[in-house]
C-alpha cells in the first residue's frame, strides 16, 4: 500500500507541473504573426514616445498596438494608403498618397504623395516625389535638387548631425542639419548608377548604412564614397535596416535587415577604416516561417523585434508549439495518481 501511495503522490507532482509549465515551455526564438484582426496591408510601422506601436495600412487605417492589443483608431484619411506617421494619431503629421493630414497649425496645404517625414529642431521635413520639402516660417520650402523621395534619416554624429535623402534612382541627397534649406548635395560616389536607396542606419561610430536595390553600402563619413559592406547581398534589395549597438560578445553590433528573403542579421566590426561585416548574413528563421513579401520595416520594442513585411510579425521567444499536450499528459497523470492511490480502509 505505501508503494502505491508513494506512486500516487509521485505522478500528481509530476502531473503539477506538466499542467502548470506546459504554457511556460520556450518554443525557441521565432518570427510569428501579429498582424491586427481586420488590417489590410501595412504601409508604415511606426513606435511612438509612449511605448505604443502604430501600423497604416493601404486602405488610410491606422492601428495602434498597446499592452499587446491592436485597436483601430478613428481617423479620417479619405481612403488613402498612409505613407509615413510621426507621432500619437490625430497629434502629429500623417503623409498619404494624396497629401499630408494632421499638418502643423498655420501650415500650407501639401498635396501629392507624402512618403516620407522627418521631424528637426529646424522644422518638419517631407519627402515628395518631387524632392524634400521644409516647413520654414508657415510655408513649404523647396530647396532641391528635384527628386523622387523614399526615405529620409537623421545622421547623429559626434562632429555634427547630417540629414539624408534615400531616393528613387538617384541615390542619397545630403545635407547638414542646420541648414535644410539650402540645395542638397548628391551623395552618390561609390553607389551604383541610378540606385535606388530604400533604407538608412548608422552604427555606434557614426558610420552610415544604405540599403539599395543593389545591395548594402556604407560610408565612413558624409560625403566620403560608398563602399559594398557585405559582397553576398551583392545585388539584393535591401528595405529595411535596424542597428542594434548592444550587438554580441567581441562584435561592434548586429544589424538586422529586411528583404526579400525575409529577416535576416549580421554582426559588424569597427576598424581602423571603419566598418567591416564580422559574419555572414544569416537568417532570423527558417524559410517556412520566413514572410512572403519583402520586409520592410523593423523596430525594436524591449527584447523582441515587431516587422512589417505586408502583414505585422514579432520576433522574439516564443512557446513551445503545441505546448498544451504537456499540460494535457499531465492532466492525464493527475487522474492516473487518483487511480492509483489506496483507498482508506475502513474502519472494523
Amino acid at each position: 500500500m505505501n508503494n502505491r501511495k508513494t506512486l500516487a503522490l509521485v505522478l500528481t507532482f509530476i502531473g503539477l507541473v506538466l499542467t502548470v509549465g506546459g504554457p511556460f515551455v520556450p518554443g525557441g526564438v521565432h518570427l510569428v504573426p501579429n498582424h491586427p484582426v481586420g488590417a489590410d496591408h501595412v504601409t508604415d510601422l511606426i513606435a511612438t514616445p509612449k511605448d505604443s506601436i502604430l501600423a497604416g495600412t493601404q486602405s488610410g487605417q491606422v492601428w495602434q498596438l498597446r499592452d499587446r492589443i491592436w485597436m483601430p483608431i478613428n481617423l479620417n484619411l479619405g481612403g488613402n494608403p498612409v505613407m509615413a506617421m510621426l507621432g500619437e494619431p490625430g497629434r502629429s503629421p500623417i503623409g498619404t498618397s494624396a497629401g499630408l493630414y494632421f499638418a502643423p497649425p498655420r501650415a500650407p496645404e501639401l498635396s501629392g504623395r507624402v512618403g516620407s517625414l522627418l521631424q528637426t529642431a529646424q522644422g518638419l521635413l517631407a519627402g515628395t516625389p518631387d524632392g524634400v520639402r521644409w516647413l520654414h516660417d508657415d510655408r513649404w520650402v523647396s530647396p532641391g535638387p528635384k527628386a523622387n523621395i523614399y526615405t529620409l534619416f537623421l545622421q547623429k554624429r559626434a562632429d555634427g548631425n547630417w540629414l539624408h535623402a534615400g531616393t528613387v534612382g538617384a541615390g542619397v541627397l545630403s545635407s547638414p542639419v542646420g541648414s535644410p534649406g539650402e540645395t542638397w548635395r548628391s551623395n552618390v560616389e561609390g553607389l551604383p548608377e541610378g540606385a535606388n536607396v530604400f533604407s538608412f542606419t548608422s552604427a555606434s561610430n557614426g558610420a552610415l548604412l544604405a540599403g539599395t536595390d543593389k545591395g548594402l553600402f556604407w560610408q565612413p563619413n558624409p560625403g566620403d564614397a560608398w563602399r559594398l559592406l557585405q559582397p553576398e547581398l551583392d545585388g539584393k534589395r535591401i528595405l529595411a535596416l535596424y542597428f542594434d549597438e548592444r550587438g554580441v560578445a567581441d562584435s561592434g553590433g548586429r544589424l538586422w535587415i529586411g528583404g526579400d528573403d525575409g529577416l535576416s542579421w549580421m554582426n559588424l566590426a569597427e576598424t581602423p577604416e571603419g566598418l567591416s561585416a564580422a559574419s555572414a548574413p544569416m537568417l532570423a528563421d527558417s524559410v517556412e516561417n520566413q514572410p512572403s513579401v519583402g520586409v520592410s520595416w523593423i523596430l525594436p520594442v524591449g527584447d523582441r523585434l515587431m516587422v512589417s513585411a505586408g502583414q505585422v510579425y514579432e520576433y522574439g521567444p516564443t512557446k513551445l508549439a503545441n505546448w498544451y499536450w504537456i499540460s494535457l499528459i499531465g492532466l492525464a497523470l493527475i487522474v492516473i495518481a487518483g487511480w492509483v492511490m489506496p483507498r482508506p480502509q475502513p474502519e472494523s
